[in-house]
């Protein structure tokens, strides 16, 4: 459709007939609305702040796409159905960050995963592999060609 563009920026004009129309103070308006835009989101004012973690930090609830949250740091954790972001306490906002903590599992893999890696690796010595029991691999039928067809006229 229509747009107005300043150097990299392209802003559509909403209007069709407006192009006929446009002035420099429409086309630099349209332009400002596509600037603000840009910016993206605007970062969403929290609902209710319900005081510092024990480990530092605001907790907070916060309104979401699918509903109300509660915020610390880096982790998200989703307000139940049965808990209205008025009614949730600090204490509750706690036990919900800290059962969403658990499942991210950022530190758990990490001690879980050394014992693993060594465990294959003492087995792999003890297991002895019979010579000649490999299959030949299969071979895949070469893609016929269609015949190139002559021209009558020629």
């Amino acid at each position: 459709g229509p747009y107005v563009k300043h150097g990299a920026v392209y802003a559509n004009i909403p209007d069709v007939e407006e192009v006929f129309t446009i002035g420099m103070n429409r086309a630099v308006e349209v332009l400002a609305q596509k600037l603000a835009g840009r910016r993206g989101a605007t970062v969403a004012e929290p609902l209710r702040n319900l005081g510092d973690h024990p480990d530092g930090g605001p907790v907070q609830v916060m309104p979401g796409k699918y509903g109300p949250y509660v915020k610390w740091a880096k982790v998200n954790a989703t307000l139940p159905k049965e808990l209205t972001p008025e009614a949730v306490t600090l204490e509750e906002a706690l036990a919900l960050i800290a059962e969403k903590a658990g499942k991210s599992g950022k530190k758990a893999p990490a001690k879980k995963a050394a014992p693993k890696k060594a465990a294959p690796k003492a087995e792999k010595p003890t297991a002895e592999k019979k010579p000649g029991a490999k299959k030949p691999a299969a071979k895949k039928a070469a893609a016929k060609k269609p015949a190139v067809k002559k021209n009558a006229a020629e």
